[in-house]
């Protein structure tokens, strides 16, 4: 029983919400992508701070473009009522930060060890 009383709650989470929990769990890939994938990759001598120095400087680099893509869709919630309309921005905005997150530690892990 209390699972029927949950499903309909979770179809009226607003776009806002939904895209706040993909920026969240995509920083969490991207950071363990970085950590498991790019830190591996970076060359240094014996046990230097550099690719640790390297992997928070990536990190930080990021959260700035997802904490502004967090107040995009809060201004959109915001601004559409009835959430009318948002599902095509709501999915190309969810596949271009999921494309981002997975894509660039791999682009980086590719640089770091052809350079």
């Amino acid at each position: 029983m209390a699972k029927a009383q949950e499903a309909p709650l979770r179809a009226y989470k607003s776009y806002s919400k939904r895209m706040s929990d993909h920026v969240a769990l995509a920083l969490v890939v991207y950071t363990l992508m970085l950590i498991f994938v790019v830190t591996p990759t970076i060359e240094s001598s014996g046990t230097s701070i550099f690719p640790y120095f390297v992997l928070v400087l990536f990190v930080a680099a990021v959260i700035p473009l997802c904490r502004n893509l967090e107040r995009r869709w809060q201004a959109l919630s915001a601004s559409a009522g009835a959430e009318g309309g948002l599902e095509t921005q709501y999915v190309a905005d969810r596949l271009k930060l999921w494309s981002a997150a997975i894509a660039i530690p791999a682009v980086l892990a590719v640089l770091f060890t052809v350079f």
